[in-house]
């Protein structure tokens, strides 16, 4: 064999190699393609791989619909536990994974059941990654997946070793799909995940439309009394919230308060107050007409 013919052999792997790369790279960039639903569509869908969502009623809004809830703890509970619950740190940093462990243990809970849903805008998982690269804390190959599909869909980038913000209040949420108890994870039924998807859009609302933001905080400023928003703070930091981010306890309010239908999660017994008082709440919520698209339920 001569060497051009030597030559053109290795022309023709090389072709055939690049072609197999690209094939890969395009089935898995596929993969976590966004898929355009409404509400209705997103509640009544069912898969047992993950499925991004692109909230059709507000494109600022991604929807990661999980087969379980141990995948879905993987991908949000550290950046969670950093943007919601951490309060005894001196400065803000990511948890390794041990600490991460003992975090949820000493919260009484698990990698399944740290939290049933979640929500978190595009400015909070850059300050996620910039620490985490920053310390050099071991990711989950889930919240890598993370951070590629933002880069993937022009929401951040990396410019220099530095993770930015393309679209900083863009927000991805997460869902778990209905499930059994299995031996590792709760029971999810279909009440519960339409519970949670309910919950987790009215934060996706508050984070992208300012007017309804607007509307909660003077909501929580001038329409509750001093028990009543103290009734809350003990409410949510029985579920170890920070209690002292206001920004965090009005948002955490006006979804528990007026889109959580899920007595077991939350109800008047829970947050410390009559029934009646409760409600009275709720209609003051729905008098003062607050600027969503998202149902005022009665929930009693």
């Amino acid at each position: 064999m001569d060497t051009t013919q030597i030559s053109r052999i290795a022309k023709r792997c090389c072709s055939t190699w690049l072609v197999f790369v690209c094939l890969l790279f395009s089935i898995s960039a596929w993969a976590f393609q966004p898929v355009a639903g409404n509400f209705k569509t997103i509640l009544e869908s069912r898969s047992n791989a993950l499925v991004v969502w692109q909230y059709a009623d507000n494109p600022s809004i991604f929807v990661f619909d999980f087969p379980n809830l141990t995948q879905q703890g993987r991908s949000f509970n550290r950046i969670t536990q950093l943007s919601e619950q951490q309060i005894s740190e001196p400065y803000p940093r990511v948890l390794n994974n041990d600490e991460l462990a003992r975090h949820i243990e000493a919260s009484r809970r698990t990698l399944a059941d740290f939290a049933f849903g979640h929500d978190v805008m595009v400015s909070e998982l850059i300050q996620f990654f910039n620490l985490a690269e920053r310390d050099k804390v071991e990711l989950f190959a889930e919240e890598i997946e993370i951070r590629d599909f933002l880069v993937a869909q022009g929401l951040m980038r990396n410019w220099r070793g530095i993770y930015q913000a393309m679209k900083p209040n863009v927000v991805l949420l997460s869902i778990p799909q209905p499930q059994g108890k299995r031996a590792n994870e709760p029971r999810v039924s279909e009440g519960a995940r339409y519970a949670i998807l309910l919950h987790e859009m009215s934060h996706g609302e508050f984070y992208s439309n300012q007017y309804y933001a607007t509307y909660c905080r003077r909501y929580w400023n001038d329409s509750l009394n001093d028990d009543q928003r103290n009734a809350f703070k003990k409410f949510l930091s029985s579920y170890n919230y920070a209690t002292t981010v206001d920004e965090l306890l009005i948002n955490e309010m006006q979804a528990y308060l007026m889109f959580t239908p899920d007595t077991a999660s939350f109800s008047a017994k829970k947050l410390g107050v009559s029934d009646a008082e409760l409600e009275a709440m709720r209609e003051a919520f729905r008098k003062g007409k607050p600027p969503t698209k998202l149902p005022l339920q009665r929930m009693m």
